[in-house]
């Protein structure tokens, strides 16, 4: 005789798979549409305000207090990272890394473009006369590496650094195939001979599931009606981080091998998040 779960279980499995397939619905339907009418500029702006109401990365707060993740710990006590010197540290945050590193013995150039994150990092950073962080954007980097203008310009330009680092996932918010090459072109030239080191949000679902037969549609509707912009695989948003792009290990090492660097180390542990170093070819 076959046996056969209660009848309340099976109500519950079901249930589960409905909830399961409506938050899959949600998800793509709100990628789609959100990365569709609104452009660059506008993304960046939601993600600054978004980013502005994160009390817990500036100073005080519960991830800033933290100080490095194990992962980074590991990461800059190993060769080839530099046990001392100048380091260039793009997308800084609050100031997590940037106090850590000035309390290891580095002299940081640190830059933030949201102002409330910058302001955190800039008090935070204080006690290191050695050590400044400005408010700038990965574009501003770009800018005074290619037309040695912007905010950063003084700051990077005629300067050696013995390693870069791109804060925790700020690389997820390079959202295009063009934009990773110019900010790793970009990094190639200020820093020609130092390690990069980086750390990213993963793709992890190819996008080829029944479901997602439903995008096409989305994206024919969206253009039918005039949507500024498309979304690419891997863009997503959420509420805690704005829109964001999950790369894949295939982008990254497109990014790195078109911009002169070669990929020294790759690691996804599934305890900590996916992180690289980067060498100069």
């Amino acid at each position: 005789m076959t046996m056969r779960l209660p009848l309340l279980i099976r109500i519950n499995f079901g249930a589960e798979r409905i909830l399961g397939v409506a938050k899959r619905l949600h998800a793509m339907f709100r990628d789609e549409i959100l990365w569709a009418w609104f452009g660059p500029e506008e993304r960046e702006a939601v993600n600054r305000i978004i980013w502005e109401g994160r009390p817990s990365y500036l100073p005080g707060g519960y991830i800033f207090e933290g100080g490095l993740l194990e992962w980074e710990r590991r990461a800059i006590r190993e060769p080839p990272f530099p046990e001392a010197g100048r380091i260039l540290l793009g997308g800084a945050g609050g100031g997590r890394e940037l106090v850590s590193l000035c309390r290891r013995g580095f002299d940081v150039v640190a830059f933030e473009p949201s102002e409330q994150l910058y302001e955190g990092a800039r008090q935070a950073v204080s006690p290191f006369p050695n050590s400044v962080v400005v408010q700038a954007s990965y574009r501003d980097f770009v800018a005074a590496a290619q037309e040695h203008a912007g905010p950063l310009a003084s700051h990077v330009l005629n300067a050696s650094f013995d390693a870069v680092l791109f804060g925790w996932a700020s690389f997820n918010y390079v959202f295009t195939e063009s934009d990773r090459h110019e900010l790793l072109c970009a990094t190639r030239t200020i820093a020609p001979k130092a390690p990069l080191l980086l750390s990213l949000g993963m793709l992890r679902d190819a996008e080829n599931g029944k479901l997602d037969g439903l995008r096409p549609g989305i994206r024919r509707i969206c253009k039918l009606l005039a949507a500024p912009s498309v979304r690419s695989t891997g863009d997503v948003f959420l509420s805690y981080t704005g829109f964001t792009h999950l790369a894949s290990r295939d982008e990254l090492e497109a990014a790195a091998g078109g911009s002169g660097y070669r990929i020294l180390y790759f690691r996804a542990p599934v305890e900590s998040s996916p992180h690289a170093l980067l060498l100069p070819q």
